[in-house]
Parts: C-alpha cells; structure tokens; sequence
C-alpha cells in the first residue's frame, strides 16, 4: 500500500487502539469511537484520492496531476457506491472489478456505509454511537477496502 496511505491508517489505528483501552471511562470511550468514525472516513477520502492521483496522474499529461487534486480537494463521502461510480468514468474494467469485490463483501460494503452515517451524523450534532468493537471492524473494513482499490488500480 502507498506510504502515505499505511500512514492514514496507522494514525486511525492508534486510535481504534486508544478506545479499546480497558480502564478507559465510556463517555471517554465513546468521544473516541466517535471521532474514531471521522477519521476511518477521512482516511478513506484521503485514500481514494492519493491512489487515483498516483495511478493517472504520473502516467498523463501535466496538467492531469493538478486537476486530479482539485478534484478530490473538494471532498466527497466515498462510500463503496461513490468509488464505483468514480472508477467507471475512469476504466470500466476497473468500475467492473470493485463492483464484483463489493457485492461479494456485504461486511465491508455496509461497515463502510454505516462509519459515514455515524460520521455525518456527528458532524451534524446528531447522537449516533458505536461500541470500540464496531469502531475496530470498521477501521478494518475502511482498510480492506482501500487495499483492494489499491489492487484494482495496479492490475
């Protein structure tokens, strides 16, 4: 996986860790879990732009590379729906192969789905929450599908 990508996801990792503590209080916990869910959902963001960037920029013509960070600059909730439709206006074939890994992963499609519900929910001055058990699969959910996009787009 792309350094900066790992490096992402370490940092949320620390995290995830941090709200598993045992002697942590749950209010404590629970603030954790909560900006745990941003910052899965900012890693995934991040993600997506870096390996697209990565993957077209460096192989078109220069004025591509800039145009592909003020595109994702703008900032989009990539849930599995929005990355598939974003690689199909890139390469069917890759659209097609995140489409087929999807649709055989529920867990990861709908781990990823409910992080953004928390997350916007939370931005928003919603209550939503989650145990860190939840937080921990959907860290790991996040990061699967990241590291299968990033396969896709090196295929």
């Amino acid at each position: 996986m792309a350094i900066t990508v790992e490096s992402r996801f370490r940092d949320v990792e620390k995290l995830v860790a941090a709200a598993q503590a045992k002697d942590l209080d749950p209010e404590t916990a629970s603030y954790y879990c909560k900006l745990g869910c941003v910052m899965i959902c900012g890693a995934v963001e991040q993600s997506v732009g870096i390996l697209i960037i990565e993957r077209i920029g460096d192989r078109s013509a220069p004025q591509v590379k800039p145009f592909l960070r003020a595109f994702f600059r703008r900032g989009t909730n990539y849930d599995c729906e929005e990355i598939k439709q974003l690689l199909y206006r890139f390469d069917t074939g890759w659209g097609d192969r995140f489409t087929t890994f999807v649709n055989a992963n529920d867990r990861i499609k709908g781990g990823v789905a409910s992080c953004y519900a928390i997350r916007n929910s939370v931005a928003h001055g919603g209550s939503m929450s989650l145990s860190p058990q939840i937080l921990r699969q959907y860290y790991e959910d996040s990061f699967n599908l990241i590291a299968e996009l990033e396969n896709i787009l090196h295929s």
